[in-house]
């Protein structure tokens, strides 16, 4: 994909192709990985689903360093 150009701009963030185009079925699957039923749908956004289920992958994530109370007091 490259570089986008916004007004004649160029961004620095590069974009990648996607692995795999978003479904009807594939978004359905995503629901029912992360067990939201159709009815719960009915109060979520597309995006909000999305959200969820990529926090969902970085449950797995391993970090070299997790805040501390102080920290959050210093912020």
């Amino acid at each position: 994909m490259g570089q986008q150009s916004l007004h004649g701009c160029q961004s620095k963030k590069k974009l990648r192709a996607t692995e795999r185009e978003l479904t009807t079925p594939l978004f359905l699957l995503w629901c029912m990985e992360v067990g939201i039923s159709i009815s719960d749908l009915d109060l979520l956004t597309i995006g909000l689903v999305m959200d969820i289920w990529t926090e969902k992958g970085n449950d797995r994530t391993d970090y070299a360093y997790k805040a501390q109370q102080s920290d959050f007091d210093r912020f």
